[in-house]
């Protein structure tokens, strides 16, 4: 895959996947911009405002996708929530459970 400059992008933690004791570390580092393709599948990263020294493989990389939902758009505990509307429901199909809490 190729990458722009300027594409978001995390960087595969290649040194905790070889490590048992890191078994359950994130196996994807920060977030990254692509600052400079050398060619070759190589790139020059940048992290906020300072440029990396280190040059990383394509294959290293994936791009980053922002999450679609925030965390604040889930109901709190105790909150009534109503998955289909009665109205919505046609006349002849009657709901087999009914769980109310």
């Amino acid at each position: 895959m190729k990458f722009k400059i300027g594409d978001q992008i995390l960087l595969h933690h290649t040194k905790a996947e070889k490590q048992w004791s890191g078994k359950f570390d994130p196996k994807w580092d920060s977030l990254f911009h692509i600052h400079k393709a050398l060619g070759n599948g190589a790139y020059k990263l940048r992290l906020e405002d300072r440029i990396l020294k280190k040059v990383a493989h394509g294959n290293q990389l994936k791009i980053y996708h922002e999450k679609q939902e925030s965390l604040s758009s889930v109901p709190q505990l105790g909150t009534q929530i109503s998955l289909i509307r009665p109205e919505d429901i046609p006349r002849d199909l009657k709901p087999i459970i009914v769980i109310e809490m």
